[in-house]
C-alpha cells in the first residue's frame, strides 16, 4: 500500500467516524419514535417557542421524516467541516463535535416526542430547561468522545 492509499484510507475512516454519531442518533430517535408511536395524536408538536408553548405541528410520520432530515443535514455539515479543516488532530475534533451535536439533537427529539404523548386533550409543552439539559448532554458526550480520541492517538 502506498502512502497516498494509506492516507486516503485514513481519511475515509475518519469521515465515517464523523458520520457514525448521526447514524446512532437517528437510531436512538427511531427507537423512541417506535416506543411512543402508539400514544401520538393525529398531529404532534414539532416546534416550541422559548416559553415552551407548541407552535408547530406535523403528523407523526412527517415529524419522524423531519428528524431524519435534520440528522442528515448535520452529518453533511460535519463531513464538510471535516474535509475543510487542516491538521492531524482536526478529524478527531470534528468527530467529537459530531458526537456532541448528535447526542444533543437526539435528546431534544426524544423529549419533544415525549411531550407529545398522552396529552388527554391538553396542549403539548416543553419546559425551557430542556434546552439547557440538551446542551449539557451534548457537551458531556462530545467531551467524552474527545477524551477517548486523544487516548487512542
Amino acid at each position: 500500500m502506498t502512502t497516498r492509499e494509506a492516507r486516503r484510507a485514513g481519511l475515509a475512516r475518519l469521515a465515517v467516524s464523523t458520520i457514525t454519531p448521526y447514524v446512532v442518533g437517528a437510531a436512538v430517535t427511531a427507537a423512541a419514535f417506535l416506543l411512543f408511536k402508539g400514544s401520538f395524536a393525529d398531529e404532534i408538536a414539532t416546534h416550541f417557542t422559548l416559553d415552551g408553548t407548541a407552535d408547530g405541528f406535523r403528523s407523526p410520520g412527517a415529524a419522524f421524516g423531519l428528524y431524519l432530515l435534520i440528522f442528515g443535514t448535520e452529518a453533511a455539515g460535519s463531513v464538510a467541516a471535516f474535509f475543510s479543516v487542516k491538521g492531524p488532530r482536526a478529524g478527531g475534533s470534528v468527530a467529537a463535535f459530531s458526537w456532541g451535536l448528535s447526542a444533543a439533537t437526539a435528546y431534544l427529539f426524544v423529549v419533544v416526542m415525549r411531550a407529545s404523548t398522552d396529552l388527554g386533550g391538553e396542549a403539548a409543552s416543553l419546559p425551557s430547561y430542556q434546552l439547557a439539559v440538551a446542551a449539557v448532554v451534548g457537551l458531556a458526550v462530545g467531551g467524552a468522545a474527545w477524551l477517548l480520541a486523544r487516548r487512542r492517538a
